[in-house]
């Protein structure tokens, strides 16, 4: 073989080891996007399909006549049962809550008409972040857990935030469009989305965002309680904010607050009812009665055997085995039924729901009658 064949071996040899390398390159790559991704998955859930919104009541007249007074225009703040307008002296317009005004679509002196929209007041207590979940999804969501959220009209800055609500039906369904039907009565199967309510921690005003776009970004496998821990104490330069959550699970039988109350550390918020946990703590003290006698006998047995075997009354081996695992039984079934015991006290006393801080009461989602489980009030107060 030529030295100019030889060459050109060599030559693509080299090209075969670049290929090789590059294709091995290409793949560890795609295995570690497509890791990066499953994680992602498995650990996030994101959408796009949020937006900033609130409660919005539009104010419509129930009867014709002139606009003599009208009192409001757009950006105004209004208080509730603020008195915004009048028909005649014959109809008196009220604001329904403390709100800013979004849209006045009337001026004063002008004919009105029963149900034709004169403004629309937005609640500004009850702004958020509205991200719709797939079904497929929404178990997975829980309350509590901590939310990334990007507004479109910040670009790519990020806010904190958690997940307040979830809610209970689809708004297909109360449009009445979550089922349909073709002409040939064959049933086409649509996915629903779930509402899910998205409370924010950072200081924002998004009064004068609502209904701008936003993408969120769910944690999922931070549990809620986990995640009340990290947000529980937020110093924004303004204020400390506490939330006040229970894992406990039993139903809110009182709430002694409501949103915009000021409250002192350690008064008491709400109580749970523990009708059942009072049963529970009754067992649990007849349970331990029953271990300290049962440990009180396996102790007068075992000690009456080794009095008797020291001094020489020759007790089998097997009896003073068997006597000794007795009496460990009997200590860790005692040591049982005390931890049990002082986890229904515990519970007990953590069913009175207390304010962490002194501050004002912000935010209420415990519900009387309702199961008391993740997220119950936010208290906001003085940073130091």
């Amino acid at each position: 073989m030529s030295n100019e064949e030889t060459a050109k071996v060599k030559k693509k040899g080299k090209r075969k080891i670049i290929l090789l390398l590059i294709l091995m390159t290409l793949f560890a790559v795609g295995i570690g996007v497509g890791f990066y991704f499953y994680r992602q998955s498995m650990n996030y859930f994101v959408t796009e399909n949020a937006r900033i919104t609130t409660t919005l009541i539009s104010i419509m007249p129930s009867v014709t006549g002139t606009l003599d007074r009208y009192l409001i225009f757009e950006g105004k703040y209004v208080s509730e049962n603020e008195v915004i307008g009048w028909v005649e002296h014959l109809e008196t317009f009220r604001s329904p809550f403390d709100g800013v005004v979004v849209r006045s679509y009337a001026v004063q002196n002008q004919v009105v008409w029963p149900m034709e929209p004169l403004a629309v007041i937005a609640d500004i207590s009850n702004l958020h972040i509205q991200a719709n979940i797939e079904e497929t999804y929404i178990t997975r969501i829980q309350r509590g857990q901590s939310v990334s959220v990007r507004i479109d009209a910040f670009g790519n800055r990020q806010f904190s935030g958690y997940v307040s609500e979830i809610g209970k039906v689809t708004d297909a369904e109360i449009t009445g469009n979550a089922i349909f039907f073709n002409t040939g009565g064959t049933f086409t199967k649509v996915t629903q989305l779930i509402p899910v309510k998205i409370n924010l921690i950072d200081d924002i005003n998004l009064e004068n965002f609502i209904g701008l776009n936003a993408r969120v970004r769910i944690a999922l496998t931070a549990s809620a309680s986990d995640t009340m821990r990290r947000i529980g104490e937020q110093d924004n330069g303004r204020a400390v904010i506490r939330s006040v959550y229970t894992t406990l699970g039993y139903v809110v039988e009182q709430i002694y607050v409501e949103a915009g109350n000021h409250v002192s550390a350690g008064q008491i918020l709400g109580v749970l009812d523990t009708k059942d946990l009072a049963n529970e703590i009754l067992n649990a003290e007849a349970a331990l009665r029953i271990a300290e006698i049962s440990l009180a006998a396996a102790e007068h047995s075992y000690d009456t055997r080794r009095i008797l075997q020291d001094a020489g009354a020759g007790i089998p081996l097997y009896e003073m085995q068997h006597l000794e695992f007795r009496l460990q039984s009997a200590i860790a079934s005692r040591q049982q039924a005390q931890a049990m015991l002082d986890v229904a006290r515990a519970a007990m006393e953590r069913s009175i729901i207390r304010s962490p801080i002194d501050g004002i009461v912000t935010s209420v989602f415990a519900r009387e009658g309702a199961i008391g489980l993740g997220l119950l009030f936010v208290i906001e107060g003085a940073a130091d």
